[in-house]
């Protein structure tokens, strides 16, 4: 096999074709092929970190809905603690009023048993006068009759 000058000449075109080829197309299409890839590595990356970035924020969600749910809970269970002294306050204040208004009723019954008592001492003391005044009408020993009066208010004076 020989080589000659077309051969070479072709070799040197090829080479040239290929430098050329490499320099005008090759070089751009794999620059734009590495961009390419770094932006879909990039999308990826992004991705990820919106999906981790979602998995915190739920995480978050969750913590906030259970501190939430306790908060709500204490808010409860504080209401209804006061809500059970409050009626028990009323049921206590019920209960004093009540004392109250039965000590007032007592202390009233006891007056009006006292004015009962003035009134039958004193119609007590009309009707001693008054047997006073038949006795000494009908008789007029008043030594005997005094102690007879004094016996009789006495009588009626210790029952009262």
């Amino acid at each position: 096999m020989s080589i000659d000058l077309t051969f070479v000449a072709q070799i040197i075109v090829f080479v040239t074709m290929v430098a050329v080829l490499w320099k005008l197309l090759y070089g751009p299409l794999n620059d734009l092929m590495e961009a390419r890839a770094k932006k879909i590595a990039e999308g990826l990356a992004a991705a990820e970190a919106g999906l981790e970035a979602r998995a915190e924020a739920e995480a978050e969600i969750a913590r906030l809905l259970d501190d939430a749910r306790a908060k709500a809970h204490e808010i409860i269970a504080a209401a209804e603690h006061r809500a059970n002294e409050i009626n028990e306050e009323a049921v206590t204040k019920a209960r004093q009023e009540a004392e109250g208004i039965l000590d007032a009723a007592r202390e009233e019954v006891r007056a009006e048993v006292n004015r009962a008592r003035q009134e039958l001492r004193k119609e007590v003391a009309a009707v001693a006068l008054l047997a006073a005044e038949k006795v000494i009408e009908s008789e007029l020993d008043a030594a005997r009759h005094g102690k007879l009066i004094d016996s009789i208010v006495e009588k009626g004076f210790g029952a009262a």
